[in-house]
């Protein structure tokens, strides 16, 4: 085929209202010519704009501003999928798309996002148009949005925060590929295998393959998070999980893929942004229009419950210290010595546990859970993907079809770490072939060629959270995308991912979500009675930790001087985290150049919104057990309360409308055993 005909095939696909075929979407041939097509879509998008400046206020609409018919946003589904291509199976060719494109798109979005003209058609839309609810919502939002960003600035400041922008969208794309390129050159290699001799077979087994493969004797072990935390339980080795520790928190800290002197370039530039706009930091600035008031009032909840959870630590940890007889607890020897006081104490091995969650049980639980609480069906299709591993589902609800989901579980070293969901096309109503969204779903689980693959009780966790995400997006009841998922108060967007860990924890569902691989047995009620007592057992370790990371980022983004050099920030960080952390941490850590949270993603001050989410989590799994955890009923008030609401009222009201009262910590500090 001839480029020009291969770009057409690709709008042929990017205008298809069913699934598109990511294969081809993905292939050599549509990379290369993914840049011109780019830009030849780009010229569409500002010829459309220009015409609608052009036009008299009186003859447009809503829907002509904010949803025009003859706009199938192609542009931005395209950059989606490419952007999603790089972060599950990077390479220098969809690096350059990347870079070459991203400063050109920026450049067209602030073009946009500060036109004085633009913003008085919309505000002649809100003045002049007879809108609906959700239209009214859209147009206000939108008018708060351009005041907080610019509209009362002058021409020089205005333009001085475009050139930040685009200075930002440049390196945080350069943070993010060095996050990668260091965790995926890693090699951890053991050759004693009495230290290892512990460890989940079907977890050595991989070790021992990928060493085969590259003629290496003994164990290879990559930056794969499956492998660091087995080996830090069950490792024997004292120096080397201290090693491990020590590597793991100083990625992308040094020679070449040293994230430090982008970081402060970062925060100079968003503290730069932060006081053209009128605030003294970034903190201040970011947190507009979220659940939470001001920094301070984040600083002194996570600091109340930190406070709360230290003194549990230091019970706990001298219950360890006591019963191994240790003169010391380091940092490195958590995992390992409470692994092994849940085994000896508590008699639960977690290896064995781990036998009772296979990786398709625990999906197929997931999705009969779903059917019957939800009346959700998710079905399976097969359709060209970019991987063998990725599994594409439509969903339907009450024989409606409304969504396409897809998964793609399994860790490559190509592919960004953690788990994540995104949504790679939006719901369109508005135009004349309706289509529904692509949801997406990533996790870094280890599969298993030779043996089932087993995943941990945390795995199937990790597995119902992401979900929870992608049904926030997929059972929104708007027809306007701009009201879903996303747009909510980014204190609020974390609770329906963090509610549904709960049908893996709570005994009445986990004892049916629990099957052992081969023999089909549920966990035994004697294994659950021990599972209540653990329940909370450095449970003190998650909350720190997350507040450790909540903290230091509110640190970062109130500053009102940035540290003048790379040595300046290691020191007030290390310096910091000592205050904040339960163990002493030394000049090894280094574990902020890795903070894509804050410095890739949409966290900056806002990564509290974790444990502000688990807050009001706790309280309405509160709500949701008083009512029956598998009733349909409170399925259905969930959606019509919060699923399906999205950002159509602020979420204050829709938490009150699903929990009947107003915010209470109460549920929260039980549940950690901090009360």
């Amino acid at each position: 085929m001839t480029n020009t005909e291969i770009k057409n095939k690709i709008i042929a696909e990017l205008n298809r209202t069913d699934f598109p075929n990511l294969e081809f979407l993905f292939s050599k041939e549509v990379l290369d010519n993914a840049l011109d097509l780019l830009r030849e879509l780009l010229s569409i998008e500002k010829e459309k704009f220009e015409k609608t400046l052009k036009t008299p206020n009186e003859k447009l609409n809503f829907i002509e501003i904010f949803y025009n018919p003859e706009d199938n946003d192609n542009l931005g589904y395209f950059w989606a999928l490419l952007n999603h291509l790089s972060a599950v199976n990077d390479s220098e060719k969809i690096r350059d798309i990347i870079d070459s494109f991203e400063q050109e798109y920026q450049e067209f979005a602030d073009y946009v996002g500060f036109n004085k003209a633009y913003y008085d058609k919309i505000v002649y839309i809100f003045e002049n148009e007879c809108l609906d609810e959700e239209q009214t919502r859209i147009v206000s939002e939108t008018i708060k949005w351009f005041k907080l960003k610019w509209i009362d600035l002058n021409e020089e400041k205005a333009n001085k925060i475009k050139e930040i922008n685009i200075k930002l969208a440049d390196i945080t794309n350069k943070f993010n590929k060095n996050c990668l390129d260091s965790q995926s050159e890693y090699e951890f290699i053991i050759t004693d295998f009495e230290i290892i001799k512990e460890m989940p077979a079907d977890v050595l087994k991989l070790a021992e393959n990928l060493a085969k493969e590259k003629n290496i004797d003994g164990w290879l072990f990559t930056a794969d998070p499956t492998f660091y935390s087995n080996l830090m339980s069950y490792c024997s080795d004292e120096k080397v999980r201290e090693q491990l520790l020590k590597d793991r928190a100083s990625f992308a800290s040094s020679w070449k893929f040293d994230n430090r002197g982008i970081i402060l370039e970062i925060l100079k530039l968003k503290l730069e942004k932060a006081k053209i706009l009128g605030y003294k930091n970034y903190a201040e600035y970011n947190m507009q229009s979220k659940m939470a008031s001001s920094p301070e009032e984040v600083i002194n909840l996570i600091e109340w419950i930190s406070k709360k959870a230290k003194a549990k630590a230091k019970k706990e940890v001298e219950n360890i210290k006591d019963y191994f007889k240790l003169d010391k607890l380091n940092p490195w020897d958590l995992g390992y010595f409470e692994t092994k006081l849940v085994k000896e104490k508590y008699e639960i091995d977690e290896k064995e546990i781990k036998k009772y969650f296979k990786y398709e049980d625990v999906l197929a639980y997931l999705f009969d859970f779903v059917s019957k609480f939800y009346s959700l069906e998710l079905k399976e299709i097969k359709t060209p993907v970019y991987n063998n591993d990725v599994k594409v589902f439509e969903v339907w609800r009450k024989w409606k079809f409304i969504s396409y989901y897809m998964i793609d579980l399994f860790y490559r070293k190509e592919k960004r770490a953690w788990a994540w969901a995104d949504n790679l096309r939006s719901r369109d109503y508005s135009w004349e072939n309706k289509r529904e969204p692509l949801i997406i779903n990533c996790c870094n689980f280890q599969k298993q060629t030779e043996t089932d693959t087993l995943i941990s009780m945390r795995d199937a966790e990790t597995i119902f959270h992401e979900f929870g995400h992608a049904l926030h997006e997929m059972l929104s009841e708007s027809k306007y995308s701009s009201l879903s998922w996303f747009s909510v108060e980014w204190d609020f967007v974390e609770l329906p991912s963090q509610i549904h860990e709960n049908w893996v924890s709570e005994r009445e569902s986990l004892k049916l979500l629990s099957k052992h691989h081969i023999t089909w047995e549920s966990l035994s009620d004697e294994i659950l009675d021990k599972f209540k007592k653990l329940k909370n057992l450095s449970s003190w370790y998650w909350t720190i930790r997350q507040n450790e990371f909540a903290l230091l980022d509110m640190m970062l983004y109130t500053l009102e001087e940035i540290p003048e050099n790379v040595w300046e920030l290691d020191k007030m960080i290390l310096d910091f985290i000592n205050k904040v952390w339960f163990f002493k941490r030394w000049e090894y850590y280094k574990t902020y150049a890795t903070f894509s949270h804050i410095f890739w993603w949409w966290y900056a001050a806002w990564y509290y919104s974790y444990m502000r989410a688990e807050i009001l989590e706790a309280q309405a799994w509160e709500h949701i057990k008083a009512n029956g955890i598998f009733e349909p009923e409170i399925g259905e008030k969930f959606i019509s309360s919060i699923l399906g609401q999205g950002s159509r009222k602020d979420a204050s009201e829709l938490f009150k409308d699903f929990v009947w009262t107003d915010v209470s910590s109460n549920a929260f500090m039980k549940r950690k055993w901090l009360v």
